[in-house]
């Protein structure tokens, strides 16, 4: 017989910080560092928008990692030049960029139409 055992968390957020929180809910999992996951947030956010108004992928990314989206980002984080530099340059490192692409593990499936998204951490305990 299966037991369950559920535990549920409401957290309510603006579409813009919800990618912040995929990223530290999702850190055991990629071990980003706070200044990476600023900058993947704020990344996947202006992916999110773009893809709402161009449907073409190759476009959307061209415009993601153009000089006035990445202007945006160094902006409202407030860093210098060669901080958000230093991000992307690791992030690159790292694979969670590659070709000038979001890996697509760090891209939540989410529906643009939709107020919701659930994340379902499943735990097998082994032992005694």
């Amino acid at each position: 017989m299966e037991m369950t055992n559920k535990k549920q968390a409401l957290i309510k957020t603006n579409k813009k910080d919800f990618f912040k929180y995929w990223l530290l809910f999702t850190k055991p999992l990629h071990q980003l560092k706070g200044p990476e996951i600023s900058v993947l947030s704020l990344l996947l956010f202006y992916y999110f928008e773009l893809k709402e108004k161009v449907s073409d992928d190759d476009l959307v990314y061209k415009l993601l990692f153009d000089y006035d989206t990445k202007m945006k980002i160094k902006n409202e984080l407030n860093y210098l030049d060669q901080t958000l530099q230093n991000s992307l340059t690791l992030l690159r490192k790292l694979n969670v960029i590659k070709d000038n692409k979001i890996s697509p593990s760090f891209i939540p499936d989410i529906n643009n139409n939709s107020n919701e998204f659930t994340l379902t951490y499943k735990f097998n305990i082994n032992g005694n």
